[in-house]
């Protein structure tokens, strides 16, 4: 055939989608027809009276709940609050919706965005369910275990191998080995793990064997029970897990898995939030435990406030190009404490610190002398002043003794700021939550 090929008729472009609204007459509204779009940023502006509210709440919102809880039972819909039906002809395309409402938020100076529009409060809760702990000392993750995690993780590490589930007993000062070991004989247990010193490794011992022999336990500081002595495979996986069990009810909690052959220890679990190198316990997560606004979870230094009021040294040293003879440090510059600029004089006489340059030439050892004050020094370490320098800061400590007294007071206002606090670093909340 010659020619050019017939094309095809081309199918009509769909139209955006949208909800479609057609007859609206709520309130002022004068029945008109509009298309609103879907899956986009719309913003409805206009003058006051207009109709924005009648448009978006009592017809688009109304609509949309009313048919979104239609699709719940009778008894759930009688403790919801249900918006009028709108006055429009028709509404097809409609979504479920959901409505912020605009309040006076109460505010106060703890107060974030966060806080007010109640997002922290979502965010808590999420927290509360997703975080891990780790442990701060040693940056290792701390989890909550039990008889069927720690099955798990010993199958990973140590499949087949033959393995001894075993707690720990501690002797307390009151009691004697022998009475200990008596114990454990009337229950049952047979064998104990123990080094008979310090610096000697783990060792099997019958329990009958350490009670005829009294002094066989007088250096050892601790002892491991055997509950049992089982191979790491899976049918296996009752009687591992059961001893696991009876080994933490026993243990307080905590359960040690060591090899059958050198007793080397394989691993240390316990229930509950338990670092086994550090023995530190934390804190479960829960909710107030990530808000600044509970007790739980705020900074006990600044108290969730996050900023602390505390000495402001850059107040006290303003112009560091000044020398301390032409007064870097105003603090000392009035009468009142002009005797802790003679002070200084002394023990930068002594230590060859020069008083006529300026304060910023001086050496990093030399301007922490002048502002910390000797190394350790305060009554605890024998170091006070006449023989010893307190430095600028020493000299505050002193006067925050004293703040009984009205000029004292202030005195200290002048050089007081708000500081972000150190012990959160602003973060607001302790240091279990972070």
């Amino acid at each position: 055939m010659s020619g050019t090929p017939r094309e095809r008729p081309r199918a009509p472009r769909p139209g955006p989608e949208c909800i479609r609204l057609r007859g609206v007459s709520q309130n002022n509204l004068k029945g008109f027809d509009l298309d609103v779009p879907l899956g986009r940023l719309v913003v409805v502006t206009g003058l006051s009276g207009a109709g924005k509210s009648s448009l978006v709440f009592e017809t688009l919102h109304a609509e949309g709940q009313r048919r979104y809880v239609e699709t719940f039972s009778a008894y759930t819909r009688q403790f919801l609050e249900l918006l009028a039906k709108p006055r429009v002809d028709s509404i097809e395309n409609i979504r479920p919706s959901i409505a912020i409402e605009q309040t006076n938020t109460v505010k106060s100076s703890r107060s974030t965005v966060g806080t007010m529009t109640e997002l922290t409060d979502f965010f808590k809760v999420w927290f509360s369910h997703v975080a891990e702990c780790f442990d701060p000392d040693t940056g290792e993750r701390v989890e909550d275990d039990n008889p069927q995690t720690v099955w798990k993780k010993t199958l990973g590490a140590h499949p087949g191998a033959r393995v001894v589930v075993a707690f720990e007993v501690v002797r307390p000062e009151n009691l004697a080995w022998a009475e200990i070991l008596s114990s454990l004989k009337n229950q049952a247990y047979l064998r104990v793990l123990a080094a008979k010193s310090l610096d000697s490794d783990l060792a099997a011992h019958r329990v009958e064997d350490l009670l005829s022999d009294p002094g066989a336990l007088s250096g050892a500081g601790r002892i491991f029970v055997v509950q049992d002595r089982v191979r790491v495979e899976p049918a296996q996986m009752a009687r591992f897990t059961e001893a696991v069990e009876t080994a933490m009810h026993f243990g307080r909690g905590e359960v040690r898995i060591f090899g059958d052959g050198g007793f080397a220890e394989l691993g240390h679990y316990s229930r509950g939030l338990h670092s086994p190198k550090t023995g530190r316990k934390f804190r479960a997560a829960t909710p107030p435990l990530f808000s600044f606004n509970s007790p739980l979870g705020a900074c006990p230094r600044c108290r969730g406030f996050g900023r602390v009021i505390d000495i402001d040294y850059r107040l006290a040293i303003p112009d560091p190009s000044l020398s301390i003879d032409a007064g870097a440090i105003r603090c000392w510059e009035g009468a009142v404490y002009s005797a802790s600029k003679d002070d200084l004089r002394v023990f930068a006489r002594r230590l060859r610190i020069p008083t006529d340059v300026p304060f910023s030439q001086l050496t990093a050892e030399q301007q922490a002398f002048v502002v910390e004050g000797e190394p350790g020094y305060g009554a605890q370490n024998g170091k006070e002043w006449p023989k010893y320098w307190y430095g600028v800061k020493g000299f505050f400590r002193w006067l925050e003794k004293n703040t009984y007294k009205m000029h004292v007071r202030v005195f200290l206002s002048r050089y007081r700021s708000y500081n972000p606090c150190p012990a959160c670093a602003g973060t607001r909340l302790q240091p279990e939550s972070l």
